[in-house]
């Protein structure tokens, strides 16, 4: 039994070194761990934690208290539970809902635990947290075939490569057309100018594999091209009307006085 429980506390540690965390003092591990750290805005994730004390003991309480703060420390979004109590080595689930404003955030778990009895100590545990605003890729796609169909998987390629995670199910009734929409949480991609299309995947059925067709388009990171040209029109534009109004305005002076009638 003290060899299952040391083989234990050996796992949690190198589970708290990958997640960020460290053992606490006395032969405590207190970790956060979850599938990712990148969201859009308004989006959640779902995080678990787990606190293992590996010391004897006759008695433990273990609290634990979340918040999500933002880049300058203010309490953003939620955390559900916020807080609560823990059982030793068993992990509980967080639900963090993000603000719908992109930026860096900072999940902060502190564990509490009382031993025997005795005066409570603390762990804190810090996970960041990456707001992103989505790339909305949406396309209409056709249904060239006879037939209607429900649940037809396509996915999305952005710059000829496949966007991981972008199955997407299209229903279209036979000659109809339907919209497909997904939101890309990413932060790899350059400024600029970039293309999508949308192809039908290989688990479609048989003959009918190929027979949406359409879908696809362009989206500018930054800005476009006619953004730039455009805004700078507007600037020219309005420095013309300031120098119009300027002139119109701008009193004529008078160099002499008109001759005295006769």
């Amino acid at each position: 039994m003290i060899a299952a429980i040391a083989v234990f506390a050996m796992v949690l540690a190198a589970g708290a070194a990958l997640a960020g965390g460290s053992p606490g003092a006395d032969g405590a591990s207190a970790v956060i761990t979850g599938d990712t750290s990148l969201v859009k805005t308004s989006g959640s994730l779902e995080y678990q934690i787990m606190f293992f004390e590996s010391e004897e003991f006759d008695t433990l309480d273990v609290t634990f208290s979340a918040v999500l703060r933002n880049s300058a420390g203010i309490q953003s979004g939620t955390v559900y539970p916020s807080s609560g109590t823990l059982s030793n080595g068993v992990e509980a689930s967080l639900t963090v809902t993000v603000p719908a404003i992109a930026g860096k955030y900072t999940l902060t778990v502190t564990f509490s635990e009382k031993i025997d009895g005795g005066a409570a100590t603390t762990t804190e545990r810090t996970q960041a947290v990456t707001v992103v605003e989505p790339v909305v890729l949406t396309a209409v796609l056709a249904n060239n075939s006879d037939v209607d169909f429900t649940d037809f998987a396509v996915y999305f390629h952005v710059d000829g490569k496949l966007v991981e995670g972008s199955k997407t199910l299209a229903s279209a009734v036979s000659g109809g057309k339907t919209t497909v929409t997904y939101d890309w949480v990413t932060e790899s991609l350059s400024n600029g100018r970039h293309t999508f299309q949308v192809v039908a995947g290989e688990e479609n059925i048989g003959d009918y594999k190929d027979v949406i067709s359409g879908g696809g388009g362009e989206f500018f990171v930054g800005h476009s091209d006619y953004g730039l040209v455009n805004i700078l029109m507007a600037i020219f534009l309005i420095v013309l009307a300031v120098a119009l109004v300027y002139v119109y305005r701008k009193p004529v002076k008078n160099y002499g006085k008109p001759k005295a009638r006769r």
